[in-house]
């Protein structure tokens, strides 16, 4: 329960980053409240920014954890493994015998 929790807020500000780094470029096209070319202040920039930031963190935070739940997965002592003769009998199935040579204009 607690994990689909986190997929859905994971998703959910994944989304949020999205909107606003599509939207705020198009809010800052029809903005009228600040004047970026006089006084160099660009709010809509600074937020795209820092929501980017936000993003690399979320993006590398996931990946260490990913990474780290691989670590204890390949750590862990519980092996599957085939008997050798099932490994033998999918060999052999894998390449079928044909039962009659090829035709005439597929001989080499």
């Amino acid at each position: 329960m607690l994990h689909c929790r986190y997929v859905a807020l994971r998703r959910l500000a994944v989304a949020a980053i999205l909107a606003v780094c599509i939207g705020a470029p198009i809010v800052e096209m029809f903005d009228q409240w600040d004047h970026t070319l006089q006084d160099g202040n660009d709010t809509e920039a600074n937020v795209v920014i820092a929501t980017l930031c936000i993003g690399v963190a979320v993006a590398i935070g996931t990946a260490v954890v990913i990474a780290r739940i691989r670590a204890l997965a390949s750590n862990s002592r519980l092996y599957a493994k085939a008997p050798q003769v099932v490994s033998y009998a999918a060999t052999w199935l894998a390449f079928p015998i044909p039962a009659s040579s090829p035709p005439t204009p597929l001989r080499v």
